[in-house]
């Protein structure tokens, strides 16, 4: 049975934890295949075997206090945006009361005054509007708790619900009762000042994750909403989703071309930026190729409908982003192991290390202090965006240059190739054959007269090679009789009276005319070079040849320097001669060369480089690429290629240019670089962090972790790691 893909939205996840905890909640259905959560998206892709509906995913996931809604859409921007909102309205309404008991409680301590009656009921007034505005994390905390999938709410629930707890006993005790051992100390402003600054960090955390989403958000805002449909002689203005494949449609000057299509009517230049990255328009006329969401500039277009809906490129372009940004890299397996028992672990800390300083002889408030720091400074948070938002900001970034990393490992593994793999047709090479150069006894324009009449009814790539070099050399139109096509030799026919055969030097012997030796020389150097070279014999005269040869890519040779410069192994694969493959290998500076190979052996050789060299990748354009472009380690597909190399490819260039498999090998190295650094901060942070808080310092330099600094450092260090990542963005505009 085919299984089924749908991304939904997750709400109340804030940190690896709770990402550990819906996945295990979700993979535990019987239906559900597989559950990857992606954190800066705050998103899930799940594999059905049997699709569930969403009150049955709700209803699961309820109970671990989350919330599922409806698929992954559009609106995630409003949605980010309104959740922006409400931090920064409970940011305000905490501030408000927490300042003015972070300022009073401080003025106490300083002074010295043991706490007034007024003074506690001042400070309870003001602390318990701060826990019932921060009521979401002690339900989700606690929740989570009970369902034996703990996570950074319940760590910040616990902490400071233990402060507060503590301290209306402690006020009783001060109030009314005066005998209590150990309850004469208040923890308000630790309970309401730690809550301001997890608040704090929440908002600061929620702007910067809509920046790592920024890209994809931009990709929907992008999307074209409308389009003008011809109905009953008149032009309608309709929503895209009704367009159908087949309609006439208008596109006016300053409007998005709303699917994909072909040119009817017209002729204007089209910015097509979004799909490939490049700036500089396209000229469009009848005949040619339109895509949705790219922008029509100057003159009306008629157009035909002809890929609509899901099967439109910018689509197809939407879901590679999605899909990808929904995957897990392999450096995240660490992470996410150790996210499994943070919380656990910390729980486990926090309460050893509270009882171990009652036991070495401390009060209950020491003690008591070091638990509620311990409790709150853990940052499962900081490890759960460490990979994800990288990702999330790679993709986007590599989306915008037109590269489509279809998945996170794609863009990790290509961070670690060791060798690429070129196919030469199309992919090294323009991709179509081309006049070189020609040799021959008659006036130009007469020996192009002979080749246009007889080729213009063929349909061999030479053939269109040699009309088109014929446009420029030929006068006069001649007409042909009695032509017939030897397969594999030639074409022949009568022009003029004249009997003309155009082929293969052996076919022309094989009709014993003759080759003049003074040309042998030239023939020996463009075979050499690896041309394919067509005579011109007339009644049985040899009268000229030419050379046609597929044209590199003019920038073909910068890119092989470049990866050669990087110490990457260059290699190419080709179908073509022998001859031929090494006569562009020289010339490009390949160092590997293996040619007459057929598509099932271009397999095998990509098998052998993984075994000599490592992780490779494979760059092809064709059916014929498929199965090498499946082995590699990387395929990568270019934008101009069949539908099968860009199936079976990892990435995917939007253009038609070589010098983007370069930029997506800096980007990747760029993006798994920041990932590196985020993970090590975020262990780094807790590592340090986490000892601090259990009083591992007391004993040599008498320091205590106050509870508030251990919600500060809490806060931002996951504000830190997504800062971080954002980094990568003025990197890329700086270059």
């Amino acid at each position: 049975m085919k299984s089924i893909e749908k991304i939904y939205r997750i709400e109340g996840m804030h940190c690896a934890g709770c990402v550990n905890s819906v996945e295990k909640i979700l993979n535990r259905l019987d239906e559900v295949q597989s559950a990857v959560v992606n954190l800066p998206l705050e998103n899930v892709k799940i594999t059905f075997t049997n699709l569930l509906s969403i009150a049955v995913l709700n209803d699961a996931l309820t109970k671990g206090g989350y919330n599922i809604t409806e698929e992954f859409n559009p609106d995630i921007k409003q949605s980010k945006e309104k959740e922006t909102r409400e931090w920064r309205l409970r940011l305000f309404k905490t501030g408000v009361l927490g300042i003015p008991l972070f300022v009073f409680a401080m003025w106490e301590m300083m002074a010295g005054k043991t706490p007034s009656d007024t003074s506690i009921l001042f400070q309870l007034l003001l602390t318990t509007p701060i826990l019932i505005v921060s009521r979401e994390i002690f339900k989700n905390g606690f929740t989570s708790l009970y369902h034996r999938s703990p996570n950074m709410n319940s760590l910040v629930a616990l902490g400071t619900g233990a402060a507060y707890c503590y301290s209306l006993l402690s006020s009783w005790n001060l109030v009314q009762v005066r005998e209590w051992a150990g309850f004469d100390h208040l923890y308000f402003e630790s309970a309401g000042v730690i809550l301001v600054f997890i608040t704090l960090g929440r908002f600061l955390e929620s702007k910067a994750k809509t920046g790592t989403t920024a890209a994809l958000l931009e990709l929907f805002s992008n999307a074209p909403r409308t389009g003008w449909v011809e109905q009953n002689g008149e032009w309608i203005e309709l929503v895209v989703h009704k367009i159908k494949a087949g309609d006439r449609l208008m596109v006016k000057p300053g409007s998005q071309v709303p699917v994909d299509g072909v040119v009817l009517e017209g002729i204007s230049s089209v910015d097509e930026s979004t799909i490939t990255g490049e700036s500089m328009p396209v000229e469009k006329t009848q005949g040619d190729i339109l895509t949705g969401a790219t922008v029509n500039q100057r003159g009306t277009l008629i157009m035909e409908a002809k890929q609509v809906g899901e099967d439109t490129v910018y689509s197809k372009i939407i879901k590679m982003v999605q899909d990808a940004q929904n995957t897990k890299a392999p450096i995240q397996t660490l992470a996410d192991k150790i996210a499994a028992v943070f919380v656990p672990i910390v729980l486990f800390l926090a309460i050893l290390s509270f009882c171990f300083w009652l036991v070495m002889g401390q009060d209950f408030t020491f003690a008591f202090n070091i638990l509620i720091s311990v409790l709150i400074i853990a940052c499962p948070c900081a490890l759960g965006l460490a990979t994800p938002t990288a990702i999330v900001v790679g993709t986007g970034l590599g989306a915008k240059q037109g590269i489509h990393y279809k998945s996170a490992e794609a863009l990790q593994n290509m961070s670690e190739i060791t060798s690429v793999i070129f196919d030469k047709t199309g992919t090294l090479t323009v991709g179509t054959p081309k006049v070189i150069t020609f040799k021959t006894d008659l006036p130009v324009s007469d020996f192009f007269n002979y080749l246009m009449a007889v080729e213009k009814g063929s349909e061999h790539p030479l053939s269109h090679a040699i009309l088109q070099a014929g446009k420029t050399y030929a006068d006069t139109v001649y007409s042909c009789n009695d032509s017939r096509v030897s397969p594999g030799k030639g074409i022949q026919g009568s022009v003029n009276g004249k009997d003309i055969k155009i082929g293969t030097l052996s076919w022309l012997e094989e009709n014993s005319i003759g080759f003049p030796t003074e040309m042998a020389a030239d023939l020996s150097n463009w075979e050499k070079k690896g041309y394919t070279v067509t005579h011109l014999a007339i009644d049985n005269s040899w009268a000229g040849m030419l050379a046609i040869a597929d044209t590199l890519r003019q920038e073909s040779k910068i890119v092989i320097q470049k990866l050669n410069q990087r110490g990457i192994h260059t290699h190419l694969l080709t179908g073509d001669r022998q001859t031929t493959a090494d006569s562009m290998g020289g010339e490009l500076g390949i160092q590997h060369v293996d040619a007459e190979l057929l598509p099932q052996h271009k397999a095998e050789k990509v098998v052998k480089i993984q075994e000599v060299y490592g992780k490779s990748a494979m760059v092809g354009d064709g059916i014929n690429d498929a199965p090498a472009l499946a082995q590699a380690d990387i395929g990568i597909a270019i934008g101009s290629g069949t539908d099968v190399a860009m199936e079976t490819s990892d990435i995917v260039l939007m253009r038609d240019e070589l010098t983007l498999i370069s930029q997506s090998l800096q980007l990747s190295k760029k993006v798994v670089s920041k990932i590196k650094q985020n993970l090590f901060w975020a262990f780094a942070y807790n590592v340090v962090g986490i000892p601090i808080a259990m009083g591992c310092l007391y004993p040599l330099t008498g320091y205590l972790l106050n509870p508030m600094l251990a919600g500060a450092a809490m806060a931002f260090s996951s504000v830190s790691v997504v800062g971080n990542t954002l980094l990568l963005k003025g990197s890329r505009r700086k270059e």
